[in-house]
Parts: structure tokens; C-alpha cells; sequence
């Protein structure tokens, strides 16, 4: 987890985000990356990366676009000032083709471990049949994706880690990430189940066959028993004060509770807690 990049619009909830990504990296020996995401094409060629409008003949949209690019510059450059820190360096970025897709091709091009991004936990209409922000991300990237609601967070010493041991499907890369930031942040790790029909024994074993896969060493197990388990992982969060919930959630679709986009994304708009969402296949 080396490389954070925070995707901002300049608003209240995406410089929360860079608050909380420049924590994480000062503890993971991380970089930040700042991208703002212009809705002008990449391959514009009447708007270079310097903002200026080349060309012998500029239209008025150009000339817009230009300005709106350098006024953009500036606003990135007080955000690197105002949030680098002696251990870490805010970088700016600007790229084209709006948000999703300048977002997808900065990925191509630069290395990146994982996402943070504030998030309103709703949609406004334009959002409605694309999902908001948040949502895109969840489900287009394969890499780590960390949202946030508001600046309520708090240094993170203790981690919950919901999994449904109806799908025992846990690959090692994924489990790998997440102990990687456990270890990173020096967090204790509540693996928790919650499950319809409740047999103890069987899912302790399990959840300790997953720990053990993943080489874990500090951590905790537990078993809740509740027919609705995206309340109840928020409650039992709540009730050991986690500072980051874990969801390892599915490419699309699928049938677990647990492990499907929908539950993740579902998180992400109800949870007052960050929750980092890592795809397990």
C-alpha cells in the first residue's frame, strides 16, 4: 500500500478524504496522490497540461476550458501546501475525460494500491442510474477503495472484518491486503461472521482457518447471529469503536450476503465509520 490517490472535486467531503488518506500514509510509508478529474477529453489538443490554449485559432470553449484548467492548478497546489506533511508529500494531478474514466486511465499509467474518496452515502438524478461516485469505483476498479462520510474519524486501533463463511471462497491476495493494513496501522483485527443459523463452533473454526491463511497475529473472532447483517456489522463496529470497517467483496453480482457489490456499496452510503472495500477475486 504505497501509493494512495484521492480523487477530489474540491469539496468539504474530498479534502476529509485527503485528511484521512495522509494519516494512512504516514503510517504505511505511503505517497498521496491529489487527482482532480477535468470533464475536457484527454486528447484535447487546444488545452495542454499547462493550461494554456495553443493553436492559431482558439474557440471561446478553449479558451474557458484553459482558464478553468489553470484556476483548477491553483486550487491543487494550496491543497499539496496545506496537507503535506514532513513524512508525506501531497502530489497534484490533473487529467481529462471526467471523472470514471480520467480516474481509470491515471490508473493505467501510474501505479496506485488503493482509492480514498469522500462520499455523500447518496445520489443526486444524474447519479441515479450510473451509482454515485463511490459506487463507479466499486465497481469498474479491482484495487482497494476506502469512502468516507464526514471528519469523524479517528486513528484506527481497532479493524472489523465482516466475512460470510456461507461462501469460503477467501483468496490469499485478497486476505494479503488486508493484513498488510492491519500490520501497516498496528490494528487489532475483529473477524466477525453473521450468520442466519448460528453454529459457534463451526464458524470459529473457520474464521480461525482464515486468519491462519492469512497470517494473521492480532486479531479476535466472532459469531452474531441476525438475519440482517449490514446492520448488524455497522452495530458491532460501533460497539468496539472500529476506526475502519473491511468488506471483501465479489466483481458483480453474486448470491452471498456478504460478498457482492451491492452489500459493499450498501455500506458505504449508511456507514458513519470508513469502509474499505477489496475485491476477493
Amino acid at each position: 500500500m504505497k501509493n494512495i490517490l484521492v480523487p477530489s472535486d474540491f469539496s468539504n467531503l474530498s479534502e476529509y478524504a485527503l485528511e484521512f488518506a495522509v494519516s494512512l500514509a504516514e503510517k504505511l510509508d505511503a505517497r498521496v496522490t491529489l487527482l482532480h478529474c477535468e470533464e475536457i477529453p484527454l486528447g484535447d489538443t487546444s488545452l495542454h497540461l499547462s493550461g494554456e490554449a495553443g493553436g492559431g485559432s482558439v474557440s471561446e470553449d478553449s479558451l474557458y476550458n484553459a482558464q478553468l484548467f489553470r484556476a483548477n492548478r491553483q486550487k491543487l497546489k494550496k491543497l499539496e501546501q496545506d496537507y503535506s506533511s514532513d513524512k508525506v508529500l501531497v502530489n497534484g494531478q490533473q487529467f481529462g475525460n471526467g471523472f470514471l474514466k480520467g480516474i481509470m486511465t491515471y490508473i493505467e499509467k501510474h501505479p496506485t494500491d488503493l482509492v480514498v474518496i469522500g462520499t455523500t452515502g447518496q445520489e443526486s438524478i444524474q447519479e441515479f442510474f450510473s451509482g454515485n461516485h463511490t459506487e463507479q469505483l466499486i465497481d469498474n476498479l479491482d484495487i482497494p477503495i476506502i469512502s468516507l462520510q464526514d471528519q469523524q474519524f479517528h486513528p484506527i486501533e481497532d479493524i472489523v472484518l465482516g466475512l460470510d463463511m456461507e461462501d469460503e471462497i477467501y483468496t490469499q491476495k485478497a486476505l494479503h491486503k488486508v493484513k498488510v493494513i492491519c500490520d501497516g496501522l498496528g490494528s487489532t483485527l475483529h473477524i466477525v461472521d453473521i450468520t442466519k443459523s448460528k453454529d459457534d463452533e463451526d464458524a470459529m473454526q473457520l474464521l480461525n482457518k482464515v486468519a491462519k491463511i492469512a497470517g494473521l497475529s492480532n486479531y479476535m473472532v466472532d459469531v452474531i447471529e441476525d438475519n440482517h447483517p449490514n446492520k448488524s456489522l455497522l452495530e458491532y463496529a460501533e460497539g468496539v469503536d472500529a476506526g475502519l470497517i473491511i468488506v471483501l467483496s465479489s466483481a458483480k453480482g453474486g448470491l452471498s450476503r456478504f460478498l457482492n457489490h451491492s452489500f459493499a456499496t450498501r455500506l458505504t452510503k449508511k456507514s458513519s465509520i470508513p469502509v474499505l472495500t477489496i475485491k476477493k477475486d
